[in-house]
């Protein structure tokens, strides 16, 4: 029978929406609701016009928050104010939607085998890839309508909600080719979406600096997230970056195509490093070998971000000093500068928690992956028990992330004084050790889905992205305080305090701890296959 490379991807396409219409649903949920909160928080959030002009002209100038949420357009409007608040997060997770839902029907289905079945039938050579690219696409094409549909219903003008969800659909566009070329040259689904998340941090660092740096807007036409910002929604509602980003999706697309048909089936242009002759190494040692290259990485993105985070924290006494607005909240709430800086501190070590939570839970499925690809059955087969094989990955999911934090938290202060900051790194480094039982928690959530419901573990994922919009638009949108206490990392206290509450820290572990014995528990007692 003949046929096109292309032969079957109408019905890879509905075998994939199947799929995963479950997985994007919460990704979609969050898309259409966050933005509109915000809208709908902005006349809470400034009682005069006066105080949204004047928070402008400091954030404009101030390169720590330029870093952070990017150029703020205009304040002025709720659309302005939306959109530098969700904008560069909405962009970030977009971007990784699109890229698990590529490489998760790429790379991943021929990891485990699945590829291989689908293959078997009358599909073509780049079936499967154009399936995930264009579901992918179809995702980014569905954010894009959310938040244009949630923005017009909270009172947004049409150009401005278009314009945001443009920013939002347009990233995921480009990163849904950046993962089909990534799944080509990784061996792996870890792999892919590890080289994809390097081109998103990078593109989210480049982004930053053109925002930041004197005569550097450059920058911005380095990188796709740059791209999306020049959109500028609500302010030029620009809409020809998005042709440039749809290019680029095409041609990374083709790209991936090219390599697709350059390599066997189940390898990556990147081949695997092979493993000794004979296994030495125990559960510890090959526990270690398996997440090393995670642990490294992550390492040194702790580091290079603390590093950053310490250079523009110094930048907030210009905000302190300069901004009306501020100054009248450092009289009515009695704090110093140096408190205030600290809370900023505080921000900043959040952003690092909720990247520990990441590392966390990534090592405990990775986990799982050993046994979803069958290579746990072959160890538990020698007189190894299950608990046996299972500690070395709970001890790394607690000493990583804990260490990591230990180490971006003191790259944060060092950089800092060396700058010209009086901040106390011994201050520093205990207010992110303070995180690391929120980081617990994420990986114990993991845990507990992997033993007691290993279909399920996605929830792991979502409830950290739950956190994260919770704690960090919390505040803004007015949440209530029992809503906000569901978070860990917002019940984390000030270690400056003179009587810092500890309570919730203590709850904390003690649900973490039970957490991973019940998820220990399960695991002891399920069959391998996850039922």
């Amino acid at each position: 029978m003949s046929g096109t490379p292309f032969t079957g991807t109408t019905a890879l396409l509905r075998h994939a929406l199947r799929l995963d219409r479950w997985k994007l649903l919460p990704w979609l949920l969050v898309f259409g609701a966050f933005p509109m909160m915000s809208y709908a928080a902005y006349a809470s959030v400034f009682s005069t016009p006066l105080e949204a002009r004047a928070l402008q002209l400091s954030l404009g100038s101030n390169p720590a928050f330029s870093l952070l949420f990017g150029q703020p357009g205009d304040l002025g409007t709720a659309a302005g104010f939306t959109t530098w608040r969700v904008q560069m997060f909405g962009m970030f997770f977009a971007a990784l939607m699109a890229v698990f839902a590529v490489t998760r029907h790429t790379r991943a289905a021929e990891e485990s085998g699945r590829a291989e079945l689908l293959d078997s039938g009358v599909v073509g050579r780049h079936a499967r890839l154009a399936s995930a690219v264009v579901l992918a696409w179809l995702a980014s094409a569905a954010v894009t309508a959310l938040v244009e549909l949630a923005l017009m219903a909270a009172g947004s003008p049409t150009g401005p909600a278009f314009a945001l969800g443009s920013a939002f659909g347009g990233m995921g566009l480009a990163f849904a080719g950046v993962a089909a070329v990534t799944a080509q040259l990784g061996s792996s689904g870890r792999t892919a979406n590890t080289l994809a998340a390097t081109v998103l941090g990078t593109s989210y660092l480049l982004r930053g600096l053109g925002d930041t740096l004197d005569n550097a807007e450059w920058l911005l036409w380095t990188n796709p997230m740059g791209w999306a910002e020049q959109i500028r929604p609500a302010s030029e509602n620009d809409f020809r970056p998005l042709l440039l980003l749809l290019a680029v999706a095409l041609a990374l697309t083709a790209l991936a195509a090219w390599l697709e048909s350059r390599r066997d089936f189940g390898m990556g242009m990147i081949a695997p490093r092979g493993g000794p002759a004979r296994g030495r190494l125990g559960t510890w040692g090959l526990t270690v070998r398996l997440n090393g290259g995670a642990f490294w990485t992550w390492g040194i993105v702790f580091i290079a971000l603390g590093s950053v985070y310490g250079l523009v924290a110094t930048t907030m006494s210009t905000v302190f000093r300069d901004n009306p607005f501020v100054r009248q909240m450092i009289t009515f709430r009695l704090a110093t500068e140096e408190q205030l800086l600290f809370a900023f501190v505080e921000v900043l070590l959040l952003v690092l928690a909720f990247i520990g939570g990441v590392f966390g839970i990534q090592v405990v499925l990775r986990f799982h992956a050993e046994e979803d690809e069958g290579r746990a059955e072959w160890l538990l087969s020698a007189p190894l028990s299950r608990l046996a094989y299972a500690a070395p990955t709970v001890v790394l999911a607690a000493v990583g992330p804990a260490l990591g934090m230990a180490a971006g938290a003191a790259a944060l202060a060092t950089s800092a004084r060396m700058a010209g900051s009086e901040l106390d790194t011994a201050q520093v480094v205990a207010q992110g050790l303070a995180e690391v039982p929120a980081l617990w928690l994420a990986a114990a959530v993991a845990l507990f889905l992997v033993g007691l419901a290993p279909r399920a573990r996605a929830v792991a994922w979502l409830l950290l992205v739950y956190w994260l919009l919770l704690t960090m638009f919390g505040p803004v949108l007015e949440a209530p305080e029992w809503l906000m206490g569901t978070s860990p990392f917002h019940v984390v206290p000030n270690v400056t305090d003179s009587a810092p509450d500890w309570t919730p820290v203590l709850w904390t572990l003690a649900i973490a701890t039970g957490l991973v014995v019940a998820g220990l528990a399960g695991y002891r007692r399920r069959d391998l296959s996850g039922r």
